[in-house]
């Protein structure tokens, strides 16, 4: 039981991050967002982001990651939106 209420949570919360990651992105063009194409765009990107050489000398390099995908994210039409 313990099992599947653990297993529960991280698919929810897993859900929940990748809503928020979705919905910090707006077209540039302005728009309307298709919310399966900017999905297809951003797991692009993130695959772009990981699939980047490592750098053996960096500690924390969740910046390079974010720098990646938000390149990416601009390249294809959408810009982070203002909180």
């Amino acid at each position: 039981m313990r099992a599947l209420t653990i297993t529960i949570a991280i698919a929810l919360g897993g859900c929940a991050a990748q809503h928020l990651n979705a919905a910090q992105y707006t077209r540039t063009d302005g728009k309307p967002i298709d919310p399966a194409h900017q999905q297809a765009t951003l797991a692009q990107c993130k695959g772009e982001a990981e699939s980047a050489p490592a750098d053996p000398q960096c500690f924390d390099c969740g910046w390079k990651e974010k720098t990646i995908i938000t390149a990416c994210m601009a390249r294809n039409g959408y810009i982070q939106a203002k909180q």
